[in-house]
C-alpha cells in the first residue's frame, strides 16, 4: 500500500519469449518402423473366453462318444474286424486339433491382416481346389473332393472356407468405404463366386451352400448396401438353378433324386429315397428318451453313412428327442457365444472373422440337422464335432482357436 501511495511500482521481470523447440529431422536413410500388432498404451485384455471353450470341449467329447457308437459295426465290417478304426483315427485328429486350438489362441489374430498372409492363404486354397480336378484328386462316393499327396488325403474345401472368411474380412477392413459402391459390391460377389464355382465343380453341393452362406452373412454385416445384398440373393438363386440344370444335363442326376427324397421319402425306399427314409425311421424309433447308448438298430446295415452325414439320426435313435435337443442346444450356445465375441472385437477385421467362423459352424450344423430330419433336401453335409473327418476337425479346432484369440483381445467395458 505504501508503494502505491508514493507512486512507485514493483518492477516486473520480463519473460523471454518462448522459443519453439526444433523438431528433429528424420534421417532419410533410416526406414520407418514397421507397424506392430500390439495395442498402444496401458491396455487391459479380456480373459480367455471360458464358456466358448467349455462348449467346444463338451461337443468334442460328446461327438467322440457318438462316433464310436455309430461307427463300430461299419468299421468292423470294412476294416477286417477293427471296430475301433474310425474312433482311434478321430481321437488322433482330436488331439491334433486341440493342440492347434490352444497354440493359435495365443497368436494375435491380426497377423492374418498382413497382405502377404492373405494372398498366400487365398492363392494356396485356389491352387489346391484346382489340383483336385487336375489329376491329384481322390474320388470317394462318386465325387472328387479330396486331394491326395502321398499317403496324406485331405479336403481342400475346408481350407477354402477359412480362406474365404479371411479374404472378405480383409477387404471389409481395408476398403470399407469402397464396399459402399457398386464396384465394391461386385468385387465381393466375384470372390464368393470363385469359391462357390470351384466347390460345385467337384461337385460338392453342401460345401457350395456353406460358402455362399458365409459370403452372404459377411456381406450383410459389411458396408455393402442392403439393396445390393438383395440383388446378390436373387442372383445366387438364379445362378444356382442354372448350374443345377446344366449338371443334370451332364449326367449328375443325384440332385434330382435328392429333391425326390425330400418331397416324398417313401417314393422309392429301395433305391433313390433309401437314405432319407431310413434316417426318419431311426429318428422316429428313438422316441423321447431313445433306445439307449449303443442300442441303435438302424446302424446295422440299414442307415448308410452313420459315422458321417447321418450321425445325428443315430443320436436321436439312441438318446431320443432329449438327446437330439441337447445337441441342438449346444450349437445354439456356441453360435450365441461366437456372436458375443464378435460384438466385443476391437476392429472390423476381428468382427468379420468372428462372425464368419461362427456362421460357418452354425450353418453347417443346422443344415445337417435339417437334412437328416428331411426339413431340406439331402445335400450330403457333415455335422461339426460329430462326423468323421480329419481335415474338417483340425480346421474346425484351429478356427475356434482364432475365435478364442479374438475374445482375448476384446474390449473391456
Amino acid at each position: 500500500m505504501n508503494d502505491v501511495r508514493m507512486g512507485t511500482r514493483t518492477p516486473v521481470r520480463k519473460q523471454k519469449p518462448s522459443v519453439p523447440q526444433q523438431t528433429q529431422k528424420q534421417n532419410p536413410h533410416i526406414k520407418p518402423a514397421k507397424p506392430h500388432f500390439k495395442f498402444q498404451g496401458n491396455e487391459r485384455l479380456a480373459k480367455f473366453d471360458m464358456p466358448l471353450f467349455i462348449v467346444t470341449i463338451v461337443l468334442l467329447v460328446f461327438g467322440g462318444v457318438m462316433l464310436l457308437s455309430s461307427s463300430f459295426f461299419f468299421a468292423g465290417r470294412e476294416h477286417d474286424g477293427d471296430s475301433y478304426h474310425y474312433f482311434y483315427s478321430q481321437v488322433t485328429f482330436m488331439g491334433i486339433g486341440l493342440a492347434a486350438l490352444i497354440v493359435i489362441s495365443f497368436i494375435d489374430y491380426r497377423i492374418l491382416m498382413k497382405p502377404k498372409i492373405v494372398a498366400m492363404l487365398s492363392g494356396a486354397s485356389v491352387i489346391m481346389m484346382l489340383a483336385v480336378k487336375m489329376g491329384l484328386g481322390v474320388t470317394q462316393g462318386g465325387a472328387e473332393r479330396w486331394l491326395g499327396i502321398g499317403s496324406l488325403v485331405f479336403q481342400p474345401s475346408e481350407i477354402m472356407k477359412f480362406a474365404l472368411i479371411i479374404l472378405l474380412a480383409y477387404i471389409a477392413h481395408k476398403h470399407s468405404n469402397y464396399l459402399k459402391t457398386f464396384k465394391g459390391f461386385l468385387l465381393f460377389c466375384f470372390i464368393i463366386a470363385i469359391a462357390c464355382g470351384l466347390t460345385i465343380w467337384q461337385p460338392h453341393l453342401s460345401g457350395t451352400i456353406i460358402m455362399a452362406g458365409i459370403g452372404l452373412t459377411l456381406m450383410i454385416i459389411s458396408n455393402v448396401k442392403f439393396r445390393y445384398v438383395f440383388i446378390a440373393c436373387a442372383g445366387a438363386v438364379l445362378i444356382g438353378m442354372f448350374v443345377l440344370n446344366v449338371m443334370e444335363s451332364m449326367g449328375f442326376t443325384y440332385f434330382e433324386d435328392r429333391f425326390l427324397s425330400w418331397h416324398n421319402p417313401e417314393a422309392d425306399i429301395q433305391d433313390k429315397t433309401f437314405q432319407t427314409y431310413q434316417s426318419l425311421v431311426a429318428i422316429g424309433s428313438g422316441g423321447w428318451f431313445g433306445l439307449g447308448l449303443g442300442n441303435s438298430r438302424q446302424k446295422f446295415s440299414y442307415l448308410p453313412a452313420t459315422h458321417n452325414d447321418f450321425i445325428f439320426s443315430v443320436i436321436c435313435e439312441e438318446l431320443g428327442f432329449v438327446g437330439g435337443t441337447l445337441v441342438l442346444l449346444l450349437f445354439v450356445i456356441f453360435v450365441l457365444r461366437g456372436f458375443y465375441i464378435a460384438s466385443r472385437a476391437r476392429d472390423r477385421f476381428g468382427i468379420m472373422v468372428a462372425v464368419g467362423i461362427t456362421s460357418q459352424i452354425g450353418i453347417q450344423a443346422f443344415l445337417n440337422i435339417a437334412v437328416v430330419t428331411n426339413s431340406v433336401p439331402n445335400t450330403g453335409i457333415t455335422l461339426p464335432f460329430f462326423s468323421y473327418g480329419g481335415t474338417a476337425l483340425v480346421m474346425l479346432m484351429a478356427q475356434i482357436g482364432v475365435l478364442l484369440n479374438i475374445s482375448r483381445k476384446a474390449r473391456i467395458e
